[in-house]
């Protein structure tokens, strides 16, 4: 009798063996995809975050000013009494932003220098309040 002959022997397990590399491969890619947008999105929402605490230290400042300066015109004396004791310190939403404003009269605004700490990393930045006379 005569023996059949089978060039494809073993085939099926070169076959396998690609596939479980191309699978690897693939796998590997993607979660390092997946851990670049994950840091990504965790640095654009702490981003945002900082922003909109600077932004309502300001609005903060700014309220506190105009609640205690009255309806009548401040005198300047008044006024810089009146920045000097702005709160040094806030929290926002579980966020301590440290505040340091200082009054330009010969340009009619507060400086505000605001420092803000998320997740180990301290930022500042400097606004300007415009003052009303």
């Amino acid at each position: 009798m005569r023996k059949i002959r089978n060039d494809e022997t073993g085939a099926a397990l070169v076959m396998v063996l690609w596939i479980i590399v191309l699978l690897v491969l693939l796998g590997t890619i993607l979660s390092a995809q997946l851990l670049t947008t994950t840091k990504q999105m965790k640095r654009q929402e702490e981003s945002a975050i900082e922003t909109d605490i600077m932004n309502m230290a300001t609005v903060y400042v700014s309220a506190y000013i105009k609640q205690n300066a009255g309806t009548d015109s401040v005198k300047e004396e008044e006024l810089s009494t009146l920045v000097n004791n702005v709160p040094k310190s806030i929290n926002i939403d579980g966020y301590d932003a440290s505040l340091t404003p200082k009054l330009q009269l010969d340009q009619n605004q507060i400086e505000l220098t605001v420092n803000v700490r998320i997740n180990e990393k301290e930022s500042s930045e400097i606004k300007y309040i415009p003052i009303s006379k």
